[in-house]
């Protein structure tokens, strides 16, 4: 509720803000509006003054025109085209006011005409000898610029209309959305008074600098009105000094009038220029305000897209709200649902509390009756203990024994009675907690069962995947044995090579040779037929064994039967020879035994992987019959997809730590086994009670003679007794 108050205070500050930055908005339009039409109008009473003051120095011509008399033939020749010089001065200058009237109204073309204007008032400013051709091309300039006054005003009038209406469409949206938050003010207008005028402080700014700008500009301007007449003064004294020189003398009249001609031409070039300067002035002036209006449009677009987006949060709100309203209705709705099942329960329970009660009223109706029978049934005794005694005087006493002992036991049946009571009410107790576990129970029940189809189904998965991993390692067996013929092999073949030599150095030191034996005992060496057929017959593996054995290092000592045996040494081999011969007996002597002790450790290796294979496979089928002839479990669900992932991990293909593997993996299914074992038995115990408390609701256990009656699971005698 705070945070919705938060949010809607902070939308009103915005959108007072807003409204607040429209006002000012509107403010500063009007405001430059209003100094527009000063500044157009303080340019048309400078105009005006002009247009008098060149009026006014006509005059004066005029007269000093009528003033010439004497010199009138002379003078007449040439007043001519001082009279179209006047003509044409004074058409520039209605050219130049119009000029400035339509300059002043432009708005969006004026970069544009700058430059055919000032082209124009160059050609103007030239000498033209053709007075004619310049008042053609004044009037079609003037015609131009009344055209471009007409459209300027029409746009004028369109952007006023636009700006009216668009002013209006945004009061109307500013007056309703002031509507929909009058409400919403009245929670927050301390902050929002504080936030006003946080929020006024940088306008105030701006609109003190936008005044300050204003003030400068009128400096500016009146600063140039100043140098207008200055420059317009100077003019006049020019003026004075042309007619000193026309009243100087006829003879220099024709040289005063060129001179004021050239003065004349000087001054309008120079006026040109300072009009073209104001008007490039009043262009970049127009500019900057075009720049301004485009700012203040665009900030109030972002003014508009605000009001939009709080509009947009607002509807969001109110669709929050909305939300929560629903998704209260639905808990009622929930909580209704809830108090009906409640009552629905109670209903149950007081059913529950009327058939125990009609249970107690059975029982206690049963108990008055067996108390009658068993008053009968005394009587019954003891009138046949009178009759027995009357009869059998001589059993007596042992028949008094007897009923003593069966009071005693009547007795202690009385206080069994009074003790089962209290295990009824106990037992009522554990029916009406039972009826609530009960539900649990199946549900467990059924939950166990769905375990134990998963467990199945992934007993199975690891079943293939043993299988596959027996087959993979009965591959690796028929790889070693493959290996381990070789080897064999091998070993029969350099066993062979090894008698044949032994039987050859025999022969050379019994029969001591010449040294042409000996060479041929190397060359059949090498040329025997034994190590070519190992060569070619031997598989990638035994030569790789062969060729690591044969890189071991030099064997220093001697074969005993060299030794033992030493002959005399012949005459005909050298010492080196011989020493070569023995190393080489001694080195074949090392691989054979090398080659046999391989093989007796691959041998062995293979007999206790065969051993562990056995044993884990029988492991495995006891672990895989003993999942399938599970049906039910109860408690404690079993992770066997972490079970198959840690079988995938350590039965690995060539993997060098296989005996550790195995440990591991019979440790595992033994964990697993006895886990499943304890399972079994809290499963079977549960049932056992649940069948005993079932059981027990159903068969009464007291017979009609009032001897006790075995339950049906545990044997134990269970009475019915007062409450």
């Amino acid at each position: 509720s705070l945070s919705q108050a938060l949010n809607k205070s902070k939308k009103a500050q915005e959108v007072d803000a807003l409204l607040s930055e429209n006002e000012m908005l509107q403010g500063k339009l009007h405001s430059q509006e209003d100094d527009f039409r000063l500044q157009n109008s303080t340019l048309m009473q400078e105009l005006s003054k002009l247009c008098s003051q060149i009026e006014q120095l006509e005059k004066d011509n005029q007269i000093l025109q009528e003033g010439k008399t004497a010199v009138a033939s002379e003078v007449a020749f040439p007043a001519s085209p001082v009279d179209g010089e006047l003509l044409r001065l004074q058409a520039e200058n209605s050219a130049l006011q119009k000029n400035m009237a339509a300059l002043q109204e432009r708005y969006e073309k004026e970069v544009a005409r700058q430059a055919e204007n000032r082209g124009g008032g160059k050609g103007d400013g030239s000498p033209d000898p053709c007075p004619t051709q310049l008042l053609s091309e004044v009037e079609l300039k003037l015609q131009t610029e009344r055209e471009e006054k007409i459209l300027l005003k029409e746009q004028l009038q369109s952007l006023e209309a636009s700006k009216t209406t668009e002013t209006s469409r945004l009061q109307q949206e500013l007056s309703k959305a002031t509507e929909q938050l009058k409400k919403k003010k009245t929670m927050s207008l301390s902050s929002l008074s504080s936030a006003n005028k946080f929020s006024l402080s940088p306008f105030r700014t701006k609109i003190e600098e936008i005044q300050q700008r204003k003030e400068e500009e009128l400096k500016s301007l009146q600063v140039r009105n100043q140098k207008l007449q200055q420059e317009l003064q100077s003019t006049n004294q020019g003026f004075l000094e042309l007619k000193d020189q026309l009243q100087s003398g006829k003879k220099e009249h024709e040289l005063a009038l060129q001179t004021l001609q050239d003065q004349i031409q000087t001054s309008k070039t120079q006026e040109m220029n300072l009009m073209r300067e104001q008007v490039a002035a009043l262009g970049d002036e127009l500019q900057q305000r075009q720049n301004e209006k485009e700012a203040l449009a665009a900030q109030r677009d972002d003014l508009n897209t605000q009001l939009q987006e709080s509009l947009r949060g607002n509807t969001r709100l109110m669709e929050q709200v909305q939300e929560l309203v629903q998704e209260k209705e639905r808990l009622l709705q929930e909580l209704d649902e809830v108090r009906k099942t409640a009552e629905k329960r109670k209903a149950m329970l007081d059913e529950m509390a009327i058939e125990t009660q009609q249970e107690k009223g059975r029982h206690k109706e049963e108990l008055g009756n067996l108390r009658l029978q068993h008053e009968k049934e005394m009587l019954a005794v003891r009138a046949r203990y009178e009759r027995e005694l009357r009869e059998l005087h001589e059993h007596k006493k042992r028949q008094e024994d007897e009923l003593r002992g069966q009071l005693k036991e009547e007795k202690a049946r009385s206080q069994e009675l009074e003790s089962m009571q209290q295990t009824v009410e106990e037992l009522r107790l554990q029916i009406q907690s039972m009826d609530g576990t009960k539900g649990w129970f199946e549900r467990r029940l059924k939950e166990a069962e769905v375990l134990i189809w998963k467990r199945n189904g992934i007993s199975m998965s690891l079943w293939q995947e043993v299988k596959d991993t027996l087959d993979g390692q009965r591959i690796l067996e028929k790889k070693g044995s493959a290996a381990l013929k070789d080897l064999k092999r091998q070993l029969h073949l350099e066993r062979k090579r090894a008698d044949k030599l032994q039987e050859r150095l025999q022969e050379i030191l019994t029969n001591s040779k010449s040294r042409t034996g000996i060479e041929d005992l190397v060359l059949a060496d090498i040329s025997s037929p034994s190590r070519t057929q190992t060569g070619d017959s031997s598989s990638i593996s035994s030569f790789s064994y062969r060729e690591i054995m044969k890189e071991g290092s030099e064997i220093t000592a001697f074969p005993e039967m060299a030794l033992s045996s030493q002959p005399p040494r012949p005459a005909d081999l050298s010492d080196e020879e011989i020493s070569e011969l023995f190393q080489r007996l001694a080195e074949v002597q090392q691989e054979k035994w090398l080659l046999e002790e391989k093989v007796k450790h691959l041998e062995v290796s293979s007999a206790s992987m065969a051993e562990d294979l056995c044993r884990k496979s029988a492991i495995i089928e006891t672990y895989v019959m003993d999942s399938r002839i599970d049906v039910s479990g109860a408690h404690g669900q079993v992770d066997r997809s972490s079970l198959s992932s840690v079988l995938r991990d350590l039965v690995k293909p060539g993997d060098e730590n296989l005996r550790e593997m195995n440990k591991k993996l019979q440790n595992m299914l033994e964990e697993q086994l006895t886990k499943n074992m304890h399972l079994q038995k809290k499963r079977k115990t549960s049932v056992s009670k649940t069948s005993n408390i079932t059981e027990s609701r159903l068969h009464s256990p007291i017979e009609a003679n009032g001897e006790s009656r075995p339950c049906c699971s545990h044997n134990k005698p269970t009475f019915w007794g007062n409450e």
